[in-house]
């Protein structure tokens, strides 16, 4: 295990895997990577300005799902048979923050103890957004000895606990389009605020401004443009 300038122990050898950071950051004559949005000088792996992920590029692996007939309605079938490969829309982006009222509205309800897990009050102002920029865009929680690396990672920090590590997809889909999947998370995924989780393993279409809602906290807002 190498040491990163932060202080964690990583067993990548080129950014910290704990909070990304070059693992050379401080030596003799490096100059900070500068974000490629907004070009401010890289401190760890989100941009302290845009919310960019440096980590994006260097860690994550293409995934593997693949689903049927792309959607013309909020539901379709099970995502489970193979299909054609699909177009790359441009301009999407997830726009990931963490929500006070959706973690009180957990707590009133009796689906966590906030003795046991307490709001990130820290986070309540930080905003990442991730492009969509593949044809799978995985939300989940990262784990190095699994090899689960999702693009939109939630492990922290502030690590939502409450979120699996294999918990949905988003799918691109022809014509510009994107679905999002459940993948059997413990805990659901709704959309838009609804009560009611979408149904494991089917495709529900999404649009511009849709607020996809995972683990303790976490609201995942979707832009076009």
């Amino acid at each position: 295990m190498a040491r990163c300038p932060a202080g964690h122990d990583s067993a990548a050898q080129d950014y910290c895997d704990v909070c990304g950071v070059r693992m050379d950051a401080r030596g003799p004559g490096r100059v900070p990577q500068p974000c490629p949005n907004c070009a401010t000088p890289r401190t760890g792996r989100f941009c302290e300005e845009c919310g960019h992920d440096f980590a994006l590029g260097d860690t994550t692996q293409p995934g593997s799902l693949r689903t049927s007939v792309p959607p013309r309605g909020r539901r379709t079938g099970p995502a489970s048979a193979p299909s054609a490969p699909t177009s790359m829309p441009g301009l999407w982006r997830a726009v990931v923050t963490a929500d006070p009222a959706v973690y009180q509205a957990m707590a009133d309800r009796g689906m966590l103890d906030p003795e046991e897990l307490a709001f990130p009050f820290p986070a309540r102002t930080q905003v990442r957004r991730v492009p969509l920029n593949k044809p799978e865009v995985h939300i989940g929680r990262r784990s190095q000895r699994r090899g689960i690396l999702p693009e939109i990672d939630l492990g922290g920090p502030p690590e939502d606990v409450a979120v699996s590590h294999r918990h949905a997809v988003l799918l691109a889909r022809p014509g510009g389009a994107w679905v999002i999947v459940d993948l059997g998370a413990t805990n659901g995924t709704t959309i838009n605020g609804t009560d009611d989780p979408i149904t494991p393993h089917h495709e529900y279409e999404v649009r511009d401004g849709d607020r996809v809602y995972v683990g303790a906290w976490t609201v995942i807002t979707l832009q076009k443009g």
